[in-house]
C-alpha cells in the first residue's frame, strides 16, 4: 500500500509513504514529527495499530496544496476540529469531499487521484483511516449486508460520503476526541484504550448510515445557506472575545437575525447563544489546561469581563467550578 503526495512543502517536492497490506502490525507506534517550513509549522503525531492509521495534527499554516494519489481504497473518518480541507478529485466525475472548519465526515473512496486544498491560518485535526477488513474485525465477515448503503458502496467500488454536507462536532463527541488526542496512557494501556474509543466511534457512526434519514438534517438548507451558517461558526470561533449578538451577527452575512437563528439551528441542533457559550467555555478549558490561564485571565480570553459570570457559566456546563482546573495544574 503507497501513498504518494506532491506539493511545495515537501523536500524535492515529493512524499512517499508505503504500508503492510491492512496497515497490519504487530506493534503500537507512535511518532511525532516536528514540522517547521515557510508553510507550515508545528506538530503531527502519527500512531500504527494493527489495522489503523490515527493521525493528529497541530498546526500553523498558510494556504498550500498537496497532489495525493492512493494505489488502495481510502476509508477515512476525518476531524476538522480547527481549519479546513478540501479534497477536489483529478477526475470531475468523482467524489468531492469538502470539511469545513469545525465539522467532520466518514467516506470511503476506492481511488483517490486528485488534489487537497487546505485554505486556512491553523489545522487541528483527527484522522482515522482503516480498511475493509478493519470493519470485518470489528462488525464481522457480514458487515456489507449489516451496513446496506456502505455495504453497497463497497461491493460496486463507487464512493461512499456519509453526509453531503459535512457534519458539525458536537460538544459531546469534541469530548470523546479530546480523550483519544489526549491518552497519556502507557503504550500497551494506550493501544487497548484507543482502539476501544475508536471502535465505538465508528460502530455509532456506522449504525447510523442504516438508518433513512440519517442524511435529511444537513440537506434542508440551500448550499449558500449552509455556507453562511459556517461562515457565521468560524467567526464565532476567531471573535470569542467580543460581545456577539445575534443582530452583528446576522448582518456579517446580510441576513434578519429570523433567518440566521432558524437555519443555524437546522444545521447545530441548537440556539447560537447556546453554541456560543459552550464553545467559550471549551475554549477557556483548553486555555487554564494547556496554556495556565488564571480563571480571570481566560474568562477576558474568552469574552466575560466579570469572571464571576463566567465561573456560573462554567459550571453551568461541566459541573464543576472552573478553579478545579487550576487546582489540576497545580499538581501536575
Amino acid at each position: 500500500m503507497k501513498t504518494t503526495l506532491k506539493s511545495a512543502i515537501f523536500d524535492k517536492n515529493i512524499l512517499v509513504k508505503s504500508f503492510q497490506k491492512n496497515f497490519k502490525t504487530s506493534n503500537y507506534t507512535e511518532e511525532t514529527t516536528e514540522i517547521n517550513n515557510n508553510s507550515i509549522k508545528g506538530t503531527q503525531t502519527e500512531i500504527c495499530i494493527n489495522g489503523l492509521r490515527i493521525i493528529i495534527r497541530d498546526l500553523k499554516t498558510k494556504d498550500y496544496n498537496i497532489d495525493v494519489q492512493h494505489d488502495f481504497p481510502l476509508y477515512k473518518l476525518q476531524f476538522e476540529i480547527e481549519g479546513y480541507s478540501h479534497y477536489v478529485p483529478s477526475d470531475a466525475s468523482q467524489t468531492e469531499i469538502f470539511i469545513p472548519n469545525a465539522h467532520y465526515n466518514l467516506f470511503y473512496l476506492p481511488e483517490v487521484n486528485g488534489n487537497l486544498n487546505y485554505k486556512t491560518k491553523s489545522r487541528k485535526t483527527l484522522e482515522i483511516l482503516f480498511t475493509e477488513q478493519y470493519l470485518k474485525d470489528i462488525i464481522g465477515t457480514n458487515f456489507k449486508q449489516i451496513l446496506h448503503k456502505l455495504g453497497t458502496a463497497i461491493s460496486n467500488k463507487t464512493p461512499f460520503l456519509m453526509w453531503k454536507k459535512s457534519k458539525p462536532i458536537s460538544i459531546e463527541l469534541k469530548n470523546h476526541i479530546n480523550q483519544i488526542i489526549n491518552c497519556k496512557y502507557p503504550d500497551d494501556l494506550k493501544k487497548a484504550y484507543l482502539e476501544a474509543k475508536i471502535n465505538e466511534l465508528l460502530i455509532q457512526l456506522l449504525a447510523k448510515t442504516n438508518e433513512d434519514n440519517y442524511e435529511k438534517e444537513n440537506s434542508l438548507l440551500p448550499i449558500e445557506d449552509y455556507k453562511n451558517i459556517l461562515k457565521i461558526s468560524e467567526y464565532i470561533h476567531i471573535n470569542l472575545e467580543k460581545s456577539l449578538t445575534i443582530t452583528e451577527l446576522a448582518a456579517t452575512i446580510g441576513v434578519n437575525t429570523s433567518k440566521l437563528k432558524h437555519d443555524f439551528k437546522v444545521i447545530y441542533a441548537t440556539t447560537i447563544f447556546k453554541y456560543i457559550t459552550k464553545i467559550r467555555m471549551e475554549k477557556a478549558k483548553e486555555l487554564i489546561l494547556e496554556k495556565n490561564y488564571n480563571v480571570t485571565e481566560a474568562a477576558y480570553k474568552v469574552g466575560y469581563k466579570h469572571s464571576q459570570h463566567f465561573t456560573v457559566a462554567f459550571k453551568k456546563i461541566y459541573g464543576y467550578l472552573p478553579s478545579k482546573l487550576t487546582d489540576f495544574n497545580t499538581f501536575k
